[in-house]
């Protein structure tokens, strides 16, 4: 109900109260169905905690690579390929970053996925071989390394945004609220990385990262364009760029070429 009311008293609300109300409805998630090809990739995993009462999920033995999910997903979205990549000698961790998943509490800050990402390589108590992440996840697991509280040998990055400017545009889109509210959410978004807008969104995230980046986008993502793997390619001298084609941002997950892609990435010891 609030989310329909919402255009109407951004109208009519002072900057402050209506920057509150943005926030509160842009933090909101909600539960994501799974799909057969995910419960039977998770029917392979063992659950286990990390940061208190979060959840993650393992599979196989190996080198150890994390996959973080994006905004409003779940650890399930990543399973398909930490099964596959489970068959190649790897031992794969996903978590449910706060908020998502079956978390009792449906809401959710980019804070908490670089909080939730430290947390859970830290808990694991093993050196990481790779990282990889989708969407938002490609974004914060950046985010947390550009701040020298992670490493590996290699991050991988799926339909990443650059910055976080997908909630701004879908905020603006959606509800149309005043310039005012608007840099008040975009210093919030700083806020939770940390580091000044400006510097989010010159991609700050991405600085220092080169050779061991590998960059996966598809051609008709309408929530991340494709165009942004050519500007974090351009930010990573060296990193290698694939497009794929007809999937989208969702179901680009559980495509064959990015399992194999994936793989033959983190194959290059």
């Amino acid at each position: 109900m609030i989310r329909k009311l919402a255009p109407h008293l951004l109208k009519i609300l002072p900057d402050q109260l209506g920057y509150r109300l943005v926030l509160s409805l842009s933090g909101a998630t909600q539960a994501v169905p799974l799909s057969e090809p995910e419960r039977q990739a998770m029917a392979s995993a063992k659950p286990l905690r990390y940061g208190g009462q979060n959840t993650a999920w393992d599979w196989g033995a190996g080198p150890l690579v994390i996959l973080v999910h994006g905004w409003g997903g779940r650890a399930a979205q990543m399973a398909p390929l930490a099964a596959c990549l489970a068959t190649r000698g790897y031992r794969c961790v996903a978590p449910d970053v706060a908020g998502h998943g079956d978390a009792k509490k449906p809401y959710t800050r980019w804070s908490y996925f670089l909080r939730d990402i430290e947390a859970l390589t830290r808990s694991l108590g093993s050196e990481v071989f790779a990282f990889v992440g989708h969407s938002a996840g490609g974004l914060t697991m950046m985010a947390v390394r550009r701040k020298g509280r992670i490493a590996s040998r290699r991050y991988v990055c799926i339909c990443a945004p650059s910055y976080p400017f997908p909630p701004v545009d879908r905020i603006r889109q959606l509800l149309d609220p005043s310039d005012g509210v608007m840099e008040r959410y975009k210093a919030y978004l700083g806020r939770e990385f940390d580091v000044p807008w400006q510097a989010l969104e010159a991609g700050d995230s991405f600085a220092a990262a080169g050779g061991d980046v590998l960059l996966i986008y598809d051609e008709r993502d309408r929530f991340v364009p494709h165009t942004e793997g050519d500007r974090i390619h351009a930010l990573c001298p060296g990193s290698t760029l694939i497009k794929t084609q007809g999937y989208g941002h969702q179901r680009i997950l559980a495509a064959p070429e990015l399992l194999e892609h994936v793989g033959d990435f983190l194959g290059r010891h």
